[in-house]
């Protein structure tokens, strides 16, 4: 499906799922637009959607739509390879204190939280798309064992670092602000005090794991 935000932009939403590998065909969807399309301003991968923005001398609807389509063809019938992206290790303190909804998390999945800790902890997980705040990236996919919804009513602040994890998603809020994710531990803060940084950190395609750190060393670090 392609749908046309603006007079200069289209949105090609691919028939995937949301998850790593549908990701892997965004992104060579993306990576065959910019060679088809050299005068492309942006693209915008996210999940199982990509955004161009196209440049008003080369930009025809029509032309563009079915330019875009042969593309989409070839993505969908050939396969695809796993997404190697750079790796990013955040050291994360999984403590009741920092994660105020790590104990509900583990009763929610029938585990005791040193499971949902290892659980979390063990996998490696693919940057599926970044927004809501700048440097917030959408991690997945999560452990299905650790798939709890959102809560029912958001914090009105969520502190720089928070770890969350919401249905098949995780992530780490950047900076201090309202937030409906379930809060399982804390990145020390110091590490997303540069807001170019931050943004920088995380791409679409990329990879994060976390590792485990005790609350002394996560006092160090924060400092």
């Amino acid at each position: 499906m392609i749908q046309h935000p603006g007079p200069l932009s289209a949105l090609v939403a691919l028939p995937v799922d949301p998850n790593p590998e549908g990701l892997a065909r965004v992104l060579e969807l993306e990576r065959r637009a910019r060679e088809a399309f050299p005068d492309l301003q942006s693209t915008v991968p996210a999940f199982n959607r990509l955004l161009l923005e196209g440049r008003a001398r080369s930009w025809e609807p029509e032309e563009i739509d079915a330019r875009i389509g042969s593309l989409v063809e070839a993505c969908l019938r050939e396969p695809v390879s796993a997404l190697e992206g750079p790796l990013t290790t955040l050291p994360v303190c999984y403590d009741e204190e920092l994660g105020p909804d790590l104990a509900d998390v583990a009763r929610s999945s029938g585990l005791e939280t040193r499971d949902v800790v290892e659980l979390h902890a063990s996998a490696t997980y693919v940057v599926l798309a970044t927004g809501f705040a700048p440097g917030f990236a959408y991690l997945g996919d999560l452990d299905e064992r650790l798939a709890v919804p959102r809560r029912p009513s958001p914090r009105a602040r969520v502190e720089a670092g928070s770890v969350g994890v919401a249905d098949r998603r995780t992530g780490v809020y950047p900076s201090a602000g309202p937030g409906g994710w379930q809060l399982i531990g804390r990145v020390p803060s110091g590490l997303f005090r540069d807001a170019e940084a931050r943004v920088a950190l995380f791409e679409p395609g990329g990879r994060v794991r976390f590792r485990v750190i005790t609350r002394r060393d996560y006092e160090a670090e924060a400092r």
